[in-house]
């Protein structure tokens, strides 16, 4: 006799105020162990998403195993955690993991969440990143830690330097967890720097390199001018060919090469070049060198009219 395929089946909680995806998952589990199939109930919300050394790694937390550990992935109400359903599905499709629908793949990354995911295993350098449901990240950094204090945690879906944090211990983590109880985060490794870079991509070309400092006795580790930094541009040869390459291959995998605005930052101690994020909607209109920003962008607009 053959032994049971497992499937997981992704909900996009752990549970419903009234036990509608208990009842959904208890009777497509009687049906399916007449079936040589069984199943075991997974969270989107509460995966575990990871990116080591650049590659995309994902644990369901229920369940406690990878997602390689299945047979078969089935999504079933998946659209309110859509953005950890597209970093499932990739990782699924990536280690050749069955899994349906293969529409998930086409989920349009709008979060730091979806834009990581989608970045990794294409040679694009990233921060070591981790994140989950608020409970989860809890559980996990009160039993280990996937990287040093300090590190950063952002919201995903944040901008402009609101909602991020540097973290230097569990005490603060879990205050700044339960003071944005509303917010998804994202924590990463911190890389030691003097300023960060936003590149403006304009047609598959860095057209303008923005060099944001923050000041030297600043009490924050933001190097955003929404926050106070000081930005100016920069020819962009300053930046060295291998950073270049990362800013223009993270822009094309995101499909954003015709515009974006490409976030990166050099370790100041390996000169490591990082993609910090990708962001579809850079500031052009406002911020620091709006005039230069803007007749880049008008320069382009033209370049694209009918002749």
């Amino acid at each position: 006799m053959s032994m049971p395929k497992h499937a997981l089946v992704l909900f996009s909680y752990r549970s419903h105020k009234m036990g509608y995806i208990e009842l959904l998952f208890s009777r497509l589990s009687k049906v399916a162990e007449g079936h040589g199939l069984q199943l075991e109930r997974g969270s989107l919300k509460d995966l575990h998403i990871e990116i080591k050394n650049n590659h995309l790694l994902v644990k369901e937390s229920l369940t406690r195993k990878k997602l390689t550990d299945f047979d078969v992935i089935y999504f079933e109400l998946w659209y309110k955690s859509q953005q950890q359903a597209l970093a499932a599905a990739l990782y699924a499709d990536r280690t050749d993991t069955p899994f349906f629908s293969h529409e998930l793949l086409s989920i349009m990354p709008i979060t730091k969440i979806g834009e990581l995911a989608r970045m990794a295993d294409n040679g694009i350098t990233l921060p070591q990143t981790f994140t989950s449901s608020a409970r989860e990240i809890r559980k996990v950094f009160k039993r280990e830690q996937p990287f040093a204090y300090p590190f950063i945690m952002k919201a995903a879906d944040g901008y402009g330097g609101k909602n991020n944090f540097l973290i230097h211990s569990y005490k603060e983590l879990v205050r700044e967890l339960d003071g944005h109880k509303d917010l998804s985060f994202v924590l990463q490794e911190f890389i030691p720097n003097n300023h960060d870079y936003r590149c403006i991509v304009l047609g598959g070309e860095i057209k303008l390199v923005l060099q944001r400092t923050r000041a030297k006795n600043a009490k924050t580790h933001l190097n955003n001018t929404s926050q106070g930094a000081e930005g100016k541009m920069i020819p962009v040869s300053e930046l060295p060919i291998d950073a270049q390459q990362q800013v223009l291959r993270a822009a094309n995998v995101l499909g954003r090469s015709q515009f974006a605005g490409v976030d990166l930052m050099i370790n100041s101690e390996t000169r490591t070049p990082y993609i910090l994020e990708v962001n579809q909607t850079p500031q052009i209109e406002i911020g620091a060198e709006i005039d230069k920003k803007m007749a880049a962008m008008v320069d382009y607009i033209k370049s694209l009219a009918k002749e």
